[in-house]
């Protein structure tokens, strides 16, 4: 599934394509990526538009049109947008296209997806989705203050916390399986049994794997067997830890393939009743000012 990374070459690329191109013409073939309106009353609500901006949140992407109407797209499992010529035919798995004209060129972008989880929303204002998104990382930053307030109110594991839209956006399984090891804890840990030091780390961990998968996506060109190489442990399970040497071990956690080291990952366990309550004054007693 498209993450943080993927969702942010997106961006890239419909910039360059789309900001300043008006679309002369629009089309979805797909009433299911279109839901709830129909394709058609999609098409209408952006033929004639000019895209004066484009954002991304998360997974999501939006596209700002010059008469308030804001276009989402969430690229689901395997979407991506793809630019061709306008006479082009349709490509595979194609599921809707934009034509438009930019500094009197024209070219066609079509969104495709094998496996149809995708979305493509108008809307006049913001989608329920993208306002109830957390920070993005990469655009927001992370308040690791925030973040450890919010892992000590919950006894989820950790990478179940960290992959919940609402607490970070854009964080799927490669991320937080990756952020986690470099943070050397256990996924299965308790949310509220984790100290300040250990948000901290994860902040980092995180931040460092944002950093190296999107160097890796822009490396691969979207081929995703050339990024393989790039993972600590995602995918990487019975074979060597790169940190200790121990075999590396997997175990569905939340419904996704979780690969990590029982060595050096420690596992944090929780103690007693809720401890989210003194969460502020733990972590102001227990880290430097400014963490």
């Amino acid at each position: 599934m498209p993450e943080l990374p993927d969702v942010e070459i997106a961006r890239l690329r419909l910039r360059r394509w789309l900001v300043g191109a008006t679309v002369t013409a629009a089309d979805c073939v797909d009433a299911r990526l279109a839901r709830p309106v129909t394709p058609r009353a999609l098409a209408r609500n952006v033929v004639g538009r000019t895209v004066n901006a484009l954002t991304r949140k998360g997974k999501w992407l939006r596209l700002h049109l010059d008469d308030g109407t804001r276009l989402f797209s969430h690229l689901g499992m395997t979407g991506s947008w793809v630019r061709v010529g306008v006479g082009a035919p349709s490509q595979r798995f194609e599921r809707a296209r934009l034509d438009v004209l930019r500094r009197g060129r024209p070219s066609s972008v079509r969104y495709v997806d094998a496996r149809r989880f995708g979305r493509l929303i108008a809307a006049r204002g913001d989608i329920p989705e993208w306002a109830a998104l957390g920070p993005d990382p990469l655009s927001d930053g992370i308040d690791v203050q925030r973040l450890f307030e919010t892992l000590a109110k919950q006894r989820r594991a950790v990478k179940a916390i960290l992959m919940d839209q609402r607490v970070l956006a854009g964080i799927g399984n490669i991320l937080a399986t990756e952020a986690l090891w470099m943070a050397r804890l256990d996924p299965r840990s308790t949310g509220g049994a984790l100290l300040p030091t250990d948000a901290r780390a994860i902040a980092s961990g995180i931040r460092r794997a944002v950093a190296r998968e999107l160097a890796a996506t822009k490396r691969s060109q979207g081929n995703d067997d050339d990024r393989s190489g790039s993972f600590f442990v995602y995918g990487r399970a019975g074979q060597p830890c790169r940190r200790c040497g121990a075999r590396l071990s997997s175990l569905v956690l939340g419904g996704r393939t979780t690969v990590f080291c029982t060595h050096c990952q420690v596992r944090r366990r929780e103690r007693g009743g809720a401890r989210g309550g003194s969460a502020s004054r733990r972590f102001a007693r227990r880290s430097p000012s400014g963490a």
